[in-house]
């Protein structure tokens, strides 16, 4: 359960976009990641979904921009229409071809290969939006983004982001992976990954989370109050290298 109206926009942009492309969205980023969470840490005013492509579907961003409701943005993205105002969605899409041919880069094949396993495991969730005076503003069904894959997305965007939204996406690791629900959740499914996938995580670990540790504390001070340490990095590293390890 989640609360404001910022919030209820875009619960409500999960409704519209259903809506506009004729069938519920597979929900990651900001929100997925607060429905997965024992308690709330921040806001989030966009929504992110996957569209898991195949040969012969239309793609879901040509859909919903083709809609008269709608307007583009860029670079791949769309302005809804909510009963709360509009809302931005962007459209992260995942062709079968990347995992059929695996990049040599391991950046590129995490993109790929999280934006997928997110699709594929993500489950359903009903969200509910409360007001200042406890009343429902608003209330979607859809199916939303694991704790494992959401991990892994998060990793490989910090390095297309950089910034504040590098310290986000590091902040919602670390809230994530030590969650007490959530964290179990994302180490069991972590080891499920096949070896070279855990590997790619692995990677990602250790460059955020080790080799710019500096960076990454001056990354999560931008955008938290919280008291994040050294410490604290070194043992989200030692929990999700551990899990990926256990990995078949």
């Amino acid at each position: 359960m989640l609360v404001g109206q910022g919030m209820a926009a875009v619960v409500d942009a999960v409704t519209s976009v259903g809506q506009l492309a004729g069938a519920a969205p597979i929900v990651v980023g900001g929100l997925a990641v607060l429905t997965r969470l024992s308690s709330a840490h921040r806001a989030t005013l966009d929504l992110d979904i996957v569209d898991r492509r195949s040969d012969g579907r239309p793609r879901q961003l040509e859909i919903l921009r083709g809609s008269p409701e709608t307007t583009a943005a860029e670079p791949a993205a769309v302005m809804v229409p909510t009963r709360f105002g509009e809302v931005r969605v962007d459209v992260l899409e995942v062709n079968q071809s990347e995992l059929d041919h695996p990049s040599d880069d391991a950046g590129d094949r995490l993109h790929a290969g999280s934006h997928a396993w997110a699709a594929d495991t993500a489950t359903p969730v009903t969200i509910s939006v409360l007001g200042s005076a406890r009343e429902e503003l608003a209330r979607a069904s859809t199916r939303i983004a694991e704790p494992g894959p959401l991990v892994a997305m998060k990793l490989q965007a910090i390095m297309d982001r950089g910034g504040a939204k590098a310290g986000t996406d590091l902040w919602d690791i670390i809230r994530l992976t030590l969650d007490p629900v959530a964290g179990r959740a994302a180490l069991r499914q972590l080891e499920t990954l096949e070896a070279r996938f855990a590997a790619d995580v692995v990677q990602h670990v250790d460059q955020w989370f080790r080799k710019k540790r500096d960076w990454s504390l001056d990354r999560l001070g931008e955008v938290t109050s919280a008291s994040v340490s050294g410490d604290d990095l070194d043992l989200v590293a030692e929990l999700l290298v551990g899990a990926c390890l256990r990995a078949s």
